[in-house]
């Protein structure tokens, strides 16, 4: 049995899926405006709220990075409304 052939909306998104699933394809180090950390694929452009923060590199190295640099996981807001309570 035979398949249809494919699209090219179905071709590039099965080249993206690969893109994204191999071990040494390439990411970025996001960070928002709260301190929050995630991974992003060095491909496409951060969404909205968040910046460059490190990368790029693989998937794994990054979540290292991560894992070393963050640690306080608490948000901005609550670590600023803090201080601020220490010092009243």
């Amino acid at each position: 049995m035979s398949h249809p052939p494919q699209t090219s909306l179905q071709i590039q998104a099965s080249l993206q899926a690969d893109s994204l699933t191999h071990p040494q394809a390439q990411w970025c180090i996001l960070r928002n405006h709260e301190g929050r950390y995630s991974v992003h694929p060095a491909a496409y452009d951060p969404p909205a709220g968040w910046y460059l923060a490190g990368g790029p590199d693989t998937r794994d190295a990054c979540l290292a990075q991560i894992a070393e640099t963050w640690t306080d996981m608490r948000p901005e807001a609550l670590k600023a409304a803090m201080r601020a309570e220490a010092s009243a």
